[in-house]
């Protein structure tokens, strides 16, 4: 198995986890309504926190050795983001305050992935919840490791090549690339399906790439969230975004063994109405469709309340908060039935007490319809 945390790096990462954990329940279910509620929950998580990285700089000045660095960095990260929130409890604009403090939340996710390879508690973190004990998977990290440690002997012919997170021209304050995910455990010989996830408006990929990857490190698939070339999605000039997707995908299955009957689009927000919008593009490479959140009825048509675009026998998985602030409900409801009634292969899933923003735990949901193989045998 992986190596346990050192003692010393027990309490810091005990109060990190919890603050990263509970952040990432209040994004899933993120609401205008009950911002103070939520701020009220991570105060004192914020005070432990703070208190155990003080103890852990103090106790560890001295010491030359890096190696715990990166749980510092994370841990400061991550209180940045938990005096973000805090601001959001004052107007205006209370909602854009809070999504924001997401984006340093992100970054320490970013910064502690690296120690997922080395440390079992880490590790257990980047993994599905209903797989963090599944010894078998932890095992094939370990292998991993062990197996890079071999490769470094000058006569080792292990393959060791590109696998985890590699970021494409995707650095924070670019645009027009791409974030990627191949499993560690990735195996030339085996076909891969491959998640591509699109952010919201005035969003990014690197970001909205984490509420992916414990997934696509969990169950085993090639993930990829794209920036879009301006603060959104081409929703006007749709081939604008469409081309560098279209790159980007064949950049991805040069190199990796891609399953081309299993290439999923789905996206937040705009990038959900992106999805839509790509749906009827002509020789569109996805093979299936799940918009989040999204303006789903632009695909009608307003003098008729039909949909005529040729959605026929397309599979679409349709997800819509009840308490959605942006696109209420009753325009979802109406898209889905028009979608139906023009013969999409429709699944339309509406989530009562989701308001605008993305819920990460239907994403296991969504991968079942989407690739229902990939979760036989898996330990529930």
């Amino acid at each position: 198995m992986l190596e346990k945390l050192p003692s010393t790096m027990q309490d810091l990462w005990k109060n990190l986890s919890d603050v990263l954990n509970t952040f990432g329940e209040i994004g899933d279910r993120l609401d205008p309504a009950k911002i103070n509620s939520f701020a009220d929950t991570l105060n004192p998580k914020t005070e432990a926190l703070q208190k155990s990285l003080k103890e852990f700089e103090l106790t560890n000045f001295h010491k030359k050795d890096t190696t715990e660095y990166p749980l510092t960095q994370a841990a400061s990260q991550a209180l940045q983001a938990l005096s973000r929130f805090e601001t959001a409890r004052v107007g205006p604009h209370e909602i854009l305050k809070a999504y924001q403090s997401f984006r340093p939340m992100h970054r320490a996710e970013e910064i502690l992935y690296p120690l997922a390879a080395e440390y079992e508690e880490i590790s257990k973190h980047f993994l599905h919840p209903s797989q963090k004990e599944n010894k078998e998977l932890l095992e094939k990290f370990y292998k991993i490791k062990v197996n890079k440690k071999n490769a470094q002997s000058e006569n080792s012919e292990i393959d060791t090549g590109n696998r985890g997170i590699i970021e494409v021209k995707n650095k924070r304050g670019q645009r027009g690339g791409y974030t990627l995910y191949i499993p560690e455990y990735y195996e030339a010989n085996s076909k891969y399906p491959l998640v591509v996830a699109l952010h919201g408006g005035s969003g990014h990929g690197a970001d909205f790439f984490w509420s992916w990857l414990r997934d696509a490190r969990t169950f085993g698939f090639i993930l990829a969230a794209p920036t879009s070339l301006d603060r959104t999605w081409s929703l006007h000039s749709i081939a604008t975004d469409a081309n560098r997707l279209n790159k980007m995908l064949t950049e991805i299955s040069t190199k990796w063994n891609i399953d081309t009957k299993h290439i999923l689009l789905t996206g937040i927000s705009d990038g959900g109405t992106y999805t839509m919008l790509l749906s009827i593009a002509h020789q569109s490479p996805f093979t299936h469709y799940a918009p989040v959140a999204a303006a789903v009825h632009v695909l009608l048509n307003r003098s008729t309340g039909t949909i005529t675009a040729p959605v026929k026998d397309f599979p679409i998985y349709q997800v819509h908060g009840g308490r959605d602030w942006m696109f209420p409900v009753a325009s979802a409801r109406l898209a889905a039935s028009a979608l139906e009634k023009a013969g999409a292969k429709l699944a339309y899933k509406e989530i009562p007490e989701l308001s605008h923003n993305y819920p990460r735990d239907e994403n296991e949901n969504i991968l079942k319809w989407f690739y229902p193989e990939g979760f036989e045998g898996k330990e529930q």
